[in-house]
C-alpha cells in the first residue's frame, strides 16, 4: 500500500494526530505537533517533529540498505524550527524551558557510531540504516533538538550520546568544551508481528515513555516491558535544557561530562 493511502487510513483512526505533511517535501508524514500549556495564553511548551525515513532500497553498497533523509526534508525541518523559534522569541510570555523531540522509524547512520556513550539499554543487533549520510543529525543538533526516537531494529533499546567534538580533536590540543546531543534513543520492539530475538536470547516486548518537564526544561525517559509491572532503565536525558552525560572514559581518563550547548 502506498504511503499516501496508509496515511489516509491512519488520519481517520480515533485520536490520531498524524498528518501527510507538505506535498513538496519528500515522503509522506513530515509534520510537527506543538504541545501547549493550559490557560490563556496557550503557550507552546514543546515541539514534536515527525519525519518519513522512507524504506529499503536496492544497493551495491550493502544489503539491506535504506533510503536516506532527503534535502527537502532537512530544509523543511530547518525552516520550520527557525520559524517556530522566531515566533517564540517575539512572545513576551515565552517559555524558556522549551524542549523539542524528533521521531522517525529507521535510525540515522549516527546510531551505528562506535564512540556512542550508551545508557539505559543495550545494543543487541547491528544498526540497520542508510549507507548514505545526508547529515540530518547535524541539522537536528544545530536546531537544539533534545532527543531523537527511532525503531526498526527490534531488539535495540538503548539511549546514547554522540560527541559533537571527536576524541581525535582532543588529542590535537583543542581547548573547546566537549559537546553532546541530541540523544539517540530506540523505542524498543512493541509489536508481536516481528522478530523478538537476536541470537539465542529472547527479547521481551517493550515500549519507551517520555516525560517532559516544561517548568524546568527537563526530559526523562523509561521503558515498560511485557510481563513486568515496574518501569525499567529510567534516565534523565536533559536537565535545565542541557543534555546530561554520565561519566565515560576518554583516552583512559574518566570524566564527568555535561553538555555545554544549550538545547
Amino acid at each position: 500500500m502506498a504511503g499516501t493511502a496508509q496515511m489516509s487510513l491512519l488520519r481517520d483512526l480515533p485520536f490520531s494526530l498524524c498528518q501527510a505533511g507538505p506535498e513538496d517535501v519528500a515522503g509522506v508524514g513530515n509534520y510537527y505537533l506543538q504541545v501547549s500549556g493550559h490557560g490563556e495564553p496557550q503557550l507552546p511548551l514543546s515541539t514534536l517533529y515527525f519525519v518519513d525515513s522512507h524504506g529499503q532500497i536496492p544497493s551495491k553498497v550493502k544489503n539491506p540498505d535504506y533510503d536516506w533523509i532527503k534535502q527537502s526534508q532537512i530544509d523543511w525541518f530547518k525552516r520550520t524550527s527557525q520559524a517556530l523559534r522566531k515566533s517564540r522569541d517575539s512572545d513576551v510570555h515565552q517559555n524558556r524551558s522549551y524542549i523539542s523531540l524528533a521521531f522517525m522509524h529507521i535510525p540515522l547512520p549516527e546510531y551505528a557510531d562506535s564512540d556512542l556513550t550508551i545508557k539505559g539499554g543495550h545494543r543487541r543487533e547491528p544498526t540497520e540504516g542508510p549507507s548514505l549520510n545526508s547529515h540530518f543529525y547535524d541539522a537536528l543538533a544545530k536546531e537544539g533538538v533534545a532527543a531523537i526516537g527511532c525503531g526498526h531494529d527490534h531488539v535495540n533499546d538503548f539511549c546514547a550520546l554522540r560527541p559533537q567534538q571527536k576524541h581525535e580533536e582532543l588529542q590535537q590540543g583543542s581547548i573547546n568544551p566537549i559537546q553532546f546531543g541530541p540523544w539517540l534513543c530506540y523505542g524498543g520492539g512493541t509489536g508481536f508481528g516481528g522478530y523478538s530475538s537476536y541470537g539465542e536470547k529472547r527479547y521481551h516486548r517493550r515500549s519507551r515513555a517520555w516525560e517532559i518537564d516544561t517548568s524546568t526544561g527537563g526530559l526523562k525517559t523509561w521503558k515498560r516491558v511485557e510481563y513486568a509491572k515496574e518501569r525499567i532503565d529510567e534516565l534523565v536525558l536533559v536537565a535545565g535544557r542541557e543534555a546530561v552525560a554520565t561519566p565515560e572514559f576518554i583516552d583512559g581518563d574518566k570524566h564527568s561530562l555535561t553538555a555545554q550547548a544549550e538545547l
